[in-house]
């Protein structure tokens, strides 16, 4: 009796097994990770910040209108810490639109794919496991930068254009380059470390939901931290 229920017990294992070996051969996922690094120069110093991102495009059959593909993104927006001059974050998602915002802003589905001439398309998703090397990035092909004049209040933080960082920032301020990087190195979420405010905010956003600025500024989470984090 024993026996029987073992053997039917291995044969329902490895059947499971195969169909989720079959699954996953009939619908691949792909998966890169970048390194993202910005730099802003202040008084003739440059300020670099950076973090590694991972996306992952998991395959499965087409549902009404779906695609074949689900994203999802790990990781952290980039914080360039400028001292007495708040801190300026390259979010994940520009806040605005899935696709590029309306000032060209992208999310970090799109920014590095972009920088290596893969559009992420249905056809060229396959290939982004591929993707070697560094690229700096167009001016017209950004994330969206926000800059906190104070990182500990999250309510001084607005939208910052490369073209008005002399503006906000001091005229000795300017947009010094950007750049991703494919990397195998890990993952890191410690972006509440500098800004105080997050954790907090990051634990309740289920009850709480979005931040609505005065500035009709709307902070999400997923600026800050990705989805699949």
């Amino acid at each position: 009796m024993k026996r029987g229920f073992f053997a039917a017990f291995i044969v329902l294992v490895l059947s499971v097994g195969a169909l989720v070996v079959g699954y996953r051969y009939k619908y691949p996922d792909y998966t890169y990770r970048y390194r993202l690094t910005v730099n802003i120069e202040v008084d003739g110093k440059v300020h670099s910040g950076s973090s590694v991102i991972e996306v992952k495009w998991r395959g499965g059959p087409v549902i009404g209108d779906g695609g074949p593909f689900g994203p999802s993104v790990k990781g952290q927006a980039a914080l360039v810490d400028l001292g007495d001059r708040g801190v300026v974050v390259a979010t994940l998602i520009n806040g605005e639109d899935y696709g590029p915002a309306k000032d060209g802003a992208l999310g970090a589905l799109w920014v590095a794919a972009e920088a290596f001439g893969n559009h992420s398309t249905v056809q060229e998703i396959p290939d982004l496991p591929n993707l070697r090397g560094k690229r700096d990035l167009a001016l017209n092909k950004l994330p969206r930068f926000l800059w906190f004049s104070n990182p500990q209040d999250p309510t001084t933080a607005r939208k910052l254009l490369v073209q008005d960082i002399p503006t906000a920032l001091g005229p000795s301020a300017r947009f010094a380059s950007a750049s991703v990087e494919i990397t195998s190195d890990p993952v890191v979420i410690d972006i509440s470390r500098k800004l105080t405010w997050f954790q907090s905010w990051s634990d309740h956003y289920r009850d709480r939901g979005p931040m609505y600025l005065k500035n009709d500024l709307a902070l999400s989470r997923y600026m800050f931290v990705g989805d699949a984090s």
